[in-house]
């Protein structure tokens, strides 16, 4: 399940302050201990007062700026990393572009949802953080499953989709056909799919294990459907 937007923007609001401080912390860190150094490799050195302070002070102030260069780069590979675990698909979302539409849909006005994500996607096409989020309103009760349908296989499709976007739109649509759409030789042919795309994971064996019960089913109909 995707993490809610908002818990997310939470969620990197809070890192990004705590790296503020800690940054502010190395920063101070550096400086001394980097100042330090130089005074000593001055001394060393034998350069003459005043001299030496002007070494040690800058020797601190380019250690104090290399490291939070560095510290920063790390950070962002670390953010970068947060995003992919959090957001399936490895991909940061970029709510902002369509944060009005789930706004309208979690008041319950899905018909205003729906449109407002038409005009998104015709502005920046079939992303697929965005295709995954209007078929998530969509799978909702009240939401309208043929439409979350057409979503799905357009997600799979999408430029940007990953494997994960693959995986998260085929299990959708097995829950759909075996659901509201009661299309159960579909629901066969996606977990054909998923057994046959995601080989050696969890999910094909389900799959392959769903299938056989659903095909033992049907060579013996008196059997209870478990």
């Amino acid at each position: 399940m995707t993490l809610d937007p908002v818990l997310l923007e939470r969620q990197v609001e809070r890192q990004r302050r705590g790296d503020r401080r800690n940054q502010g912390v190395v920063l101070l860190y550096a400086l001394v201990a980097f100042g330090a150094v130089s005074f000593v490799f001055a001394s060393v050195a034998r350069v003459p007062f005043p001299t030496r302070l002007w070494v040690a002070a800058l020797g601190g102030v380019i250690g104090a700026v290399v490291t939070v260069v560095g510290v920063r780069v790390v950070q962002a590979v670390g953010e970068r990393s947060m995003m992919a675990v959090l957001e399936p698909g490895g991909r940061g979302r970029d709510t902002a572009v369509y944060s009005h539409a789930e706004a309208l849909a979690a008041r319950g006005d899905l018909a205003g949802a729906s449109q407002a994500f038409a005009q998104v996607r015709a502005e920046h096409g079939d992303r697929a953080s965005l295709l995954r989020a209007e078929a998530e309103v969509q799978l909702r009760a009240e939401g309208d499953p043929s439409s979350a349908r057409e979503l799905l296989m357009r997600l799979r499709k999408a430029p940007d989709a990953t494997r994960a976007d693959e995986l998260y739109a085929t299990h959708r649509l097995v829950d759909l056909y075996l659901g509201p759409l009661a299309d159960e030789a579909r629901a066969m042919s996606e977990l054909r799919r998923l057994a046959e795309r995601f080989p050696g994971t969890r999910d094909a064996e389900g799959a392959r294990a769903e299938l056989e019960r659903r095909r033992a089913l049907r060579r013996h109909p008196d059997s209870p459907l478990s």
